[in-house]
């Protein structure tokens, strides 16, 4: 019981898991019924993003925005990214590449930054905390 509430605690608190993920009527209710502590750390400690069978999870997509010296910004879903070029999917499907210049300037959203930030942080004492935690949510 000691461990659940920790981990409970380390969800509501310090690790802001609460940003994104509710226990009672979202993302992680009844997730201790689906998964196995096992897979519920991995899932926390490097989430996918796929979703259930191996479908895109648009809510994991890493976006981007490019917006050159001169001109409107362009946003769109994050092909490809190195310190040459820039490539997107716009809105409308169109892929459309930047060539990156000090005056690009290139804005890119990961909504899964907090988990692989979450791995440079969190203790082997919370980790265990909250699989007990996700395992007790049936």
């Amino acid at each position: 019981m000691l461990f659940r509430s920790a981990g409970a605690a380390f969800i509501n608190g310090e690790g802001k898991c609460t940003t994104c993920h509710t226990a009672t009527a979202g993302s992680l209710s009844g997730i201790g019924g689906r998964y196995s502590p096992v897979d519920l750390q991995q899932r926390f400690l490097f989430p996918s993003r796929t979703g259930r069978g191996n479908v895109a999870n648009p809510r994991a997509t890493v976006t981007v925005t490019v917006t050159p010296a001169t001109g409107a910004a362009v946003s769109g879903a994050l092909v490809q990214m190195d310190d040459f070029d820039v490539t997107l999917r716009d809105a409308g499907g169109m892929i459309r590449t930047f060539h990156r210049t000090p005056a690009l300037k290139v804005t890119k959203t990961d909504p899964l930054q907090a988990h692989h930030q979450l791995l440079e942080t969190i203790t082997d004492k919370q980790m265990h905390d909250v699989v007990a935690y996700l395992a007790s949510l049936k």
